[in-house]
């Protein structure tokens, strides 16, 4: 039985989400412009993106929020839809 491995990146990544003590939220805009955004959670985090889109809609197509979790010391990584 082969199970899959986890690449160590993967689980530096995983490590930074599990220990994130806030979620910080991007959505571009335009040329160096971005609706900016910070949650608490997760749940929130997602929420608010669903705000930030909303609210600065996009004529050229619906852009999706970026969403990084932020440990105490500073790390980040992005969360993913897995």
């Amino acid at each position: 039985m082969n199970q899959k491995r986890i690449h160590p990146a993967d689980a530096a990544q995983a490590a930074i989400l599990r220990n994130a003590v806030r979620y910080d939220i991007a959505l571009f805009l335009g040329t160096g412009r971005y609706a900016r955004a910070s949650a608490a959670t997760l749940e929130e985090a997602r929420i608010e993106a669903q705000r930030l889109v909303a609210s600065n809609p996009n004529p050229h197509g619906q852009r999706r929020p970026l969403i990084y979790g932020v440990t105490a010391e500073g790390r980040s990584a992005l969360v993913t839809s897995n």
